[in-house]
Order: C-alpha cells, then structure tokens, then sequence
C-alpha cells in the first residue's frame, strides 16, 4: 500500500513512435520511427485514480534529407492497481499533437493517447516503468505535406521505458 503522502509520480525516459508522414511532392504515406523522450506527473486523487500530465517528443529523417519532429502535450486521468512491486496503470489523455518537417509549414493538433503500461518498484520511491504503449490519435495535416495526399493515418503507436519516482 501506498502511504498518503505518496501521492506524486514523476516518470521520464525513452519513447519510440511509428508516425506516418506523406512524402514531400510525391508521396505515398510511410511511417518512421521517431525516437525521442515521454515524461510524465501524475498527482493522485484517490488511491487508484490520478490526474496525469504528459509531455513527448520525437525525431526522425527520411534518409534523404528531411527531417521531422513530433511534440505531444497532453492530460487526463490514470487509473492503476497495485500488485506487490508491480503498478499497472491504463490512462486516457487529450491535448495537442505537434508536427513539424523541414519543408513544410508546422502544425498543432487536437489529440488523444490511450494506452497503459507497469511500473516495477525497486523501492518505495524508486522504480522502472517496464513498459508503456500508447495509441496516439490525431488529425494533424501537417504530416500530409499541405493536404496533399488525403487526411492519412489517425492513429500511431507509441511505446516508452525509463525511471519512476515518487513523492
């Protein structure tokens, strides 16, 4: 059990995401690994509901010259269990998606991430989140070269690991 005055998590570390761009003046739509960080606060409400904070970022290129970024700032409600040194946790998020490549103009929008993950504790205080994969949900044009190419994939797969902490 949790003692009350445990009631911040801070987490940070790597995050992988497939994200689909439409290529510059041709096309088709191809997904790149963008590799990047998550980091995360969640403040608990209740001894399994938290209100959750969640920011990312991502990079990749396309071999070919151009490069890419994705930035997601997002908030919501997680809900977790506990068992012994294990939390498992599922969360619904929503906010902003962030886009930007090299010869387009960037683009902010709405979004969502679904998903969940564990968390192993060392500690009381200390832990790894083993994992956590998201589904990202987005309608950003950006990533559609200006239009070109139809409105695309919606939805991207978003996996991290990295350190837990509590306060």
């Amino acid at each position: 059990d949790l003692q009350e005055h445990d009631r911040v998590e801070v987490f940070g570390g790597y995050s992988y995401t497939g994200y689909s761009v439409y290529q510059i003046y041709s096309g088709p739509w191809t997904k790149y690994g963008f590799n990047g960080w998550d980091a995360s606060a969640a403040f608990k409400l209740r001894p399994h509901v938290a209100l959750e904070g969640g920011f990312s970022g991502g990079y990749a290129s396309n071999g070919e010259g151009h490069s890419y970024s994705l930035q997601s700032y997002m908030g919501g409600l997680r809900f977790s269990e506990g068992v012994r040194k294990i939390d498992i946790f599922g969360h619904v998020l929503f906010g902003g998606l962030h886009f930007n490549a090299d010869y387009n103009s960037p683009a902010t929008a709405f979004a969502a991430e679904l998903g969940g993950g564990a968390d192993f504790w060392f500690s009381r205080r200390v832990g790894v989140r083993l994992i956590q994969a998201d589904c990202l949900l987005n309608t950003n044009q950006a990533a559609a070269e200006d239009g070109e190419g139809g409105s695309g994939p919606h939805a991207h797969l978003r996996i991290a690991t990295g350190i837990t902490v509590r306060f």
